[in-house]
């Protein structure tokens, strides 16, 4: 999971400043759909899924795409360092929804981690003009946070049942179909969209591809956790370690601007990681 973590905050680093950050998404999807059906050969799974395994793939990829949608929107608005805490800010939402709808309870050491988390995620993207700088930013990477939370905890349960290459596969089928929909929106039509993507994906080749591939083997170790038995909280709180490290690069490979004061409130996350892996 350590390993995961650390992989993660390289696939926004590597579409930072792409052309066309939807249009790139999409192409991740895509790297993960080929990417899912070569392991799954590899691994000789066919390609039939349990018929209860339907229903999760759907929320999986909904999830995934309320995320990716936040994500890409609050990169192209504002420093990765900043926004990327807030989205990785899951393990709180996912502990509030266990204990509003799953009826699962928490200590108190709990509840002191979702704290640190949350005004630790807060204040490391507070401009020091306020949160008023830019509130979209800030409801989009909120949002982005619901959807990882959403998904995480799908995926939890579906690693129950199915090979994570397999569910994987079915799930960025949709992802790629939806976030093309989303693009089609935006570009008013289907021949526009189309265009973009082609130009978007000519300008970046590349760094879709290594950030497709990065993020693939990222969250099959994710999955593999799952399928042994970890708790969704536990691991989506352990792969907060990428938030000081997307600081860290965000400083050497960006030169973003108040990398000491965001370090700082990235310490205060980690402390109430370690709050909540320890509940």
């Amino acid at each position: 999971m350590l390993l995961s973590a650390a992989l993660h905050p390289l696939r926004d680093l590597a579409l930072k400043g792409v052309l066309y950050p939807i249009a790139a998404y999409i192409g991740v999807a895509i790297c993960w759909i080929f990417l899912a059906l070569i392991h799954s050969q590899i691994e000789g799974h066919d390609l039939s899924l349990p018929d209860e395994t339907w229903g999760l793939v759907a929320l999986s990829a909904l999830g995934l795409v309320i995320y990716y949608y936040g994500t890409l929107s609050a990169l192209r608005r504002g420093d990765l360092s900043a926004y990327y805490p807030i989205v990785r800010s899951s393990p709180a939402a996912i502990l509030v929804f266990s204990f509003l709808f799953l009826d699962q309870t928490y200590s108190w050491m709990a509840i002191l981690g979702i704290a640190l988390v949350i005004v630790g995620s807060l204040m490391i993207q507070k401009p020091a003009r306020g949160f008023a700088m830019d509130r979209r930013a800030l409801i989009l990477a909120v949002l982005a946070m619901l959807g990882s939370a959403a998904y995480t905890l799908t995926d939890s349960i579906a690693m129950q049942d199915v090979q994570p290459a397999l569910f994987l596969f079915y799930v960025y089928i949709i992802v790629s179909g939806l976030l093309f929909a989303l693009w089609c929106r935006e570009n008013a039509g289907l021949a526009p969209a189309l265009r973009a993507t082609l130009e978007g994906w000519k300008q970046a080749p590349v760094r879709i591809l290594l950030a497709g591939t990065i993020s693939y083997l990222s969250y099959v170790m994710i999955l593999f956790a799952f399928q042994k038995g970890a708790e969704a909280t536990a691991v989506s709180a352990v792969r907060q370690v990428s938030i000081p490290i997307s600081v860290i690069l965000a400083a050497v490979a960006l030169h973003e601007t108040q990398i000491p004061k965001r370090l700082g409130w990235a310490s205060m996350i980690a402390l109430g990681i370690i709050c909540i892996v320890l509940l």
